[in-house]
């Protein structure tokens, strides 16, 4: 072997110059800059998602007064610990409409009510979308569950601030990846800011065919929808 050969540059054979290796190394600067910029932009447009939180009313109609009955705090952590409010709603007759709130700052937010309430007990045996206040008002998901003998009746709506509502399941399986990107491009590209509202109560024994139960659930649907409408 020579001298001259022995001294070769690390780069020959390889079609590296010498010239090109500062030029990779911009290159890939660049692109690590970009991604840090781009995750920084989504932080911040997730968390500017996750700001709006308006209030219910303290009272529906005449029957309905509101108590306060916060998420646990289990929950909360399970969801990302979002801002997020729960409320009781009780009738002078024993009636009690449970609602909450969660504002949507991030992916883990979005857990559905047909896959959160049948993990945990409850099997789904009816749901349809349908409008909230009428035939030209956005819509809510109306599901129905049993666990045991009770029937648990659930008003479900994903409402943005611009009051229009989504219904579509948008947790982590590959069933829900469209409303996910929807969800992604909403909150990053168009900047909505987004609540996940469930509206829910148990069938009383003496309402078997579930009238009283609907009425009531619709009233304080139609009453959360438009509060969280004029808090925009």
């Amino acid at each position: 072997m020579t001298t001259a050969a022995a001294t070769a540059s690390p780069t020959a054979g390889t079609g590296m110059t010498a010239a090109a290796s500062p030029r990779l190394l911009l290159r890939l600067a660049a692109i690590i800059f970009v991604t840090a910029c781009v995750g920084l932009f989504t932080t911040y447009r997730f968390e500017r998602a996750g700001q709006w939180l308006p209030e219910v009313p303290a009272r529906v109609g005449e029957a309905w007064t509101a108590y306060d009955t916060p998420l646990p705090d289990e929950t909360l952590k399970i969801l990302g610990n979002p801002k997020a409010l729960g409320r009781e709603y009780r009738s002078p007759f024993g009636e009690v409409v449970g609602v909450s709130v969660i504002a949507a700052g991030s992916f883990d937010t979005y857990h559905d009510p047909t896959v959160c309430n049948t993990g945990s007990g409850s099997v789904l045996t009816a749901q349809k979308v349908r409008p909230i206040d009428g035939p030209d008002s956005p819509d809510l998901r109306a599901m129905v569950f049993r666990r045991g003998d009770a029937r648990i009746v659930l008003h479900y709506w994903i409402q943005n601030r611009d009051a229009t509502t989504a219904t579509e399941a948008r947790m982590g399986t590959y069933r829900d990846l469209r409303a996910r990107l929807q969800t992604g491009l909403g909150a990053l590209i168009k900047g909505n800011q987004s609540c996940l509202v469930r509206v829910y109560t148990v069938v009383p024994p003496d309402d078997e065919r579930g009238a009283q139960t609907r009425r009531n659930l619709d009233e304080v649907s139609r009453a959360v929808y438009h509060a969280l409408r004029e808090g925009a």
